[in-house]
């Protein structure tokens, strides 16, 4: 459970029993040296996640499972020879895809100004999110300036956080360098709210998976009342579960697709949301988890009731599978077209022709559902047989890719054809992870079949659709995940 108290770990660089991130910490500190002719005072990590199961339901209020990975964005910082000064300059490993910036605080009303361009992602805004949102939460006249060095592993638009890694690290090195001492759901709250300065109206999953991961263990995240954050172990089985993700290789930036995909599901879920509190309470609910609360009478979820609410959607919503113009929207909610837009879409602006209230709600409620049963399994699963566990969370990983596909329209046919190659291949189950339209899949298998299940998949998929990929390529597409530690702060630099 969430500890309020707890803080992001603070360790010297030689405990760290991961030989790759030491090997890259190190890389790190010498091209920092060679940048800034001083060397870092510390190095900041947040790692990226895998979603094992609750897709596009964080942000309906409801709660998630999943697991940090190893890859990770790392920044190295010195503030110590800033004295004096406010700027900040950021530079990335990977010089000539990503230009340095640089910065002056522009105070603590304005702090940084960042510029959002549909259709175009700006590297360093992930940053200035991050840094942002602290100095904000801080209210400081005067921040400490800081010298950067960026390194991040977590694959771009592949649904496996590399932004809110880089949001969330940028965060924990903003805090750090200006002696603020911020907890782990302080940190984790902000990230989530200052992502949205780069055009996202992200759920808090991500965040929550990169700050307060465990290693060894999934995460049960809870939103509401309050963010919660349980650490879960998997089944113990002989032959022990393993999750591989596989890159289907269509790039999907959030940010770039935002108005059509990610930021007009959201609307959806909360048009929904509203619409079904009018009719079942004579108002409109914040959210879908607000309108489970009130069915409830109690904030605790249950399957009966995310059952009941769904048979609920079918009544109201079935007959029109096809979606709602604005105009019919506004004889349904009783507003007006400019009340909805100033309501639910002025902050994020969408595009969309018709707005799908059925799929949407549907979906969130029965995924909901399939979360406590996987989480269920999880924490019962040892007084299961093993075929009975893998065939359980199996199922229910299957059924959420199902749903993923047809209720939410965030799948692809890559990422479908990708998932019933890796069911052929002995996966038990296998789903798109993350918010979908690209990005990778999550299968479930048993350990003893791994090596035979990738090159199942890398003959039938990578093989035939990205024949020129070279070994290197194919390990960072296709490889096994554990859970991984959480952030953490990295110091004594200088003794390596």
């Amino acid at each position: 459970m969430t500890e309020s108290n707890e803080f992001v770990p603070i360790l010297s660089l030689n405990s760290i029993d991961q030989p790759i991130l030491l090997k890259r910490c190190k890389t790190l500190i010498e091209k920092f040296k060679s940048l800034y002719n001083n060397p870092p005072d510390f190095i900041a990590r947040a790692p990226g996640r895998v979603n094992l199961i609750g897709e596009h339901i964080d942000y309906a209020g409801f709660g998630v499972l999943p697991m940090a990975i190893s890859n990770d964005v790392i920044i190295a910082v010195n503030f110590s020879n800033k004295k004096g000064y406010t700027n900040v300059i950021l530079s990335n490993i990977i010089d000539d895809k990503y230009k340095q910036k640089s910065w002056d605080f522009e105070g603590k009303d304005k702090i940084v100004e960042i510029i959002v361009e549909e259709g175009v992602s700006e590297w360093s805004n992930y940053f200035k999110c991050g840094y942002k949102g602290i100095l904000q939460h801080l209210g400081i006249e005067n921040p400490v300036g800081m010298d950067c060095l960026v390194d991040g592993i977590v694959p771009i638009g592949a649904g496996l956080s590399s932004s809110s890694s880089f949001v969330c690290c940028a965060a924990l090195a903003t805090s750090h360098a200006n002696n603020a001492k911020l907890t782990k759901k302080q940190i984790t709250e902000i990230s989530i709210e200052c992502e949205r300065f780069a055009g996202m109206n992200s759920g808090g999953m991500d965040q929550t998976a990169s700050i307060f991961s465990q290693f060894g263990h999934a995460l049960y995240v809870e939103f509401l009342p309050t963010l919660n954050a349980t650490p879960t172990k998997l089944p113990t089985t002989n032959s022990p579960i393993t999750f591989v993700v596989a890159n289907s290789l269509v790039k999907a930036d959030k940010v770039i697709t935002a108005p059509i995909h990610y930021n007009l599901r959201v609307v959806e879920t909360k048009l929904a949301a509203y619409h079904l509190g009018q009719l079942l309470f004579g108002e409109g609910c914040e959210n879908l988890k607000h309108l489970c609360d009130l069915y409830s009478k109690s904030t605790k979820v249950t399957i009966d009731n995310l059952e009941k609410l769904s048979d609920y959607v079918d009544q109201v919503y079935k007959k029109n599978q096809n979606g709602y113009t604005l105009e019919e929207l506004s004889v349904m909610l009783k507003l007006s077209s400019t009340e909805i837009y100033d309501k639910f879409i002025a902050k994020f602006p969408v595009r969309a022709e018709r707005f799908h209230l059925y799929k949407r709600s549907k979906h969130v409620f029965e995924e909901s559902c399939r979360v406590l049963k996987f989480y269920k399994v999880c924490t019962s699963g040892n007084n299961m047989d093993d075929i009975k566990v893998f065939e359980s969370l199996g199922n229910l990983m299957n059924q959420s890719h199902q749903s993923c596909k047809e209720l939410f329209d965030c799948s692809c046919d890559e990422l479908n054809d990708l998932v019933k190659i890796c069911l052929d291949g002995g996966a038990f189950g296998s789903r798109l992870t993350g918010a979908g339209w690209g990005g990778c899949t999550v299968s479930l298998i048993s350990e003893d079949n791994v090596e035979k299940f990738i090159q199942h998949v890398v003959t039938n998929y990578y093989n035939l659709k990205f024949p020129s990929l070279s070994k290197n390529e194919l390990n960072d597409a296709i490889f096994v995940t554990k859970p991984s530690n959480g952030a953490m702060i990295l110091k004594d630099l200088l003794d390596n």
